[in-house]
C-alpha cells in the first residue's frame, strides 16, 4: 500500500508539473503576442521638426493627399526636371525624413520626388499601423495624385525595409508606376516569417502565428499577401533589389529576385546593415539607385 501510495503520490505531482508547464507556456504565447501586436499597431504620430530638404537646398513643397478611405496623408513633394518623380516610401518605425539622404541623391539629377508619412506615423493622419495591410493601397493614391501634378511623365518608387515591400506591392496593381527599387523588402506574410516548430523552441511557432492573427483583428485589415508574390506580379517591369549582409536577408532577397519576370538586378552590399547601404557605400548606392531609374524612366530613353 505504502508504494501504492507513493505512485499515486508521484502521477499527481507530476501531473502538476506538466499542468503548470502548459499554463506557463500559453500564458507566454498569449502575453508575448498580445504585446509584439500592440507594438507593431500602434500609432507613432508626432509633429516633424528641424530635418527637411531644405537641408540640401531643395525646392520643395508641404502637401498632402487622400487615401481611399478619406485619411490625410502628410509629405513633401519637389517636382521634377525631367520629368519622372520618385515616390520613396519610409521603412515601418520611421517617418518622412528617413528617406532624405535618398531624396538628396536623386534630386541632383533631376528627379522629382514624394515622401510622405504612412498612415499613423509622423505627420499623416490614422489611428493605427497596419504591417503593410493598410499602406499598400496608399501608395496607388500616391501614384494617382502624382499623375494630376504638372510635369510628371513618369513615376517610379523606392523603399527599404517594410517601405521596400510596400513600394513593390503598391506597384503590382498599378501599371503608372513603372520601376521599383527596393532595398532589404521585409516579408509581408505570416507564412514568410514564421520560425520552424523545434522541441528546443516549442513557443515561438505559435507566437508568430496568433501575433499575426491579433494584428489582423486589431488592424481589421486583411493581412497582403507575400513579398515573393508582388515579385511576381509585379510582372515585366524594372525591378532594382538591394540586400545586405550574407546570411537571411540575402537569401530571402535572393528568393525575390528568382521569383521577379522582368527586367531585374540584384546588388547585394556584404558588410552593410539593414538598410544601411547609402550610408556604407553612398557614391555606389547613388549610382545604381540613378543607372537603374534612368534606364527605366527617362522620357528620351
Amino acid at each position: 500500500m505504502g508504494t501504492q501510495r507513493l505512485t499515486h503520490k508521484l502521477l499527481w505531482y507530476m501531473e502538476m508539473v506538466a499542468i503548470t508547464i502548459c499554463v506557463v507556456a500559453t500564458g507566454t504565447i498569449l502575453i508575448t503576442a498580445a504585446a509584439l501586436a500592440i507594438a507593431v499597431t500602434i500609432p507613432r504620430r508626432s509633429p516633424l521638426c528641424c530635418e527637411t530638404p531644405a537641408g540640401f537646398n531643395a525646392d520643395y513643397m508641404l502637401v498632402r493627399f487622400s487615401t481611399a478611405d478619406r485619411l490625410m496623408l502628410s509629405g513633401w513633394y519637389i517636382p521634377p526636371r525631367n520629368g519622372a518623380v520618385i515616390i520613396l516610401v519610409h521603412s515601418y518605425y520611421g517617418d518622412r525624413r528617413q528617406t532624405l539622404p535618398v531624396a538628396q541623391m536623386l534630386l541632383q539629377y533631376g528627379y522629382g520626388l514624394l515622401m510622405y508619412d504612412q498612415r499613423a506615423s509622423g505627420e499623416s493622419d490614422g489611428s493605427v499601423r497596419s504591417l503593410g495591410a493598410l499602406d499598400i493601397p496608399d501608395v496607388q493614391q500616391a501614384a494617382r495624385w502624382l499623375s494630376e501634378q504638372v510635369g510628371v511623365v513618369k513615376i517610379g518608387a523606392y523603399g527599404c525595409s517594410m517601405g521596400g515591400a510596400i513600394a513593390l506591392a503598391g506597384a503590382v496593381n498599378n501599371p503608372s508606376i513603372l520601376a521599383v527599387a527596393a532595398d532589404a523588402p521585409s516579408p509581408l506574410s505570416w507564412s514568410e516569417n514564421l520560425p520552424a516548430f523545434t522541441l528546443r523552441d516549442p513557443i515561438s511557432l505559435p507566437t508568430m502565428a496568433l501575433y499575426y492573427r491579433l494584428v489582423q483583428l486589431r488592424t481589421q485589415a486583411q493581412l497582403p499577401g507575400s513579398t515573393i508574390d508582388a515579385a511576381r506580379n509585379y510582372g515585366s517591369r524594372p525591378i532594382l533589389l538591394i540586400s545586405t549582409g550574407s546570411g537571411g536577408e540575402l537569401d530571402r532577397v535572393n528568393s525575390y529576385f528568382e521569383a521577379a519576370r522582368g527586367e531585374k538586378t540584384h546588388w547585394n552590399i556584404p558588410e552593410a546593415s539593414h538598410c544601411g547601404g547609402p550610408g556604407v557605400r553612398p557614391v555606389e548606392y547613388q549610382q545604381h539607385l540613378l543607372d537603374f531609374f534612368n534606364s527605366s524612366l527617362l522620357i528620351n530613353k
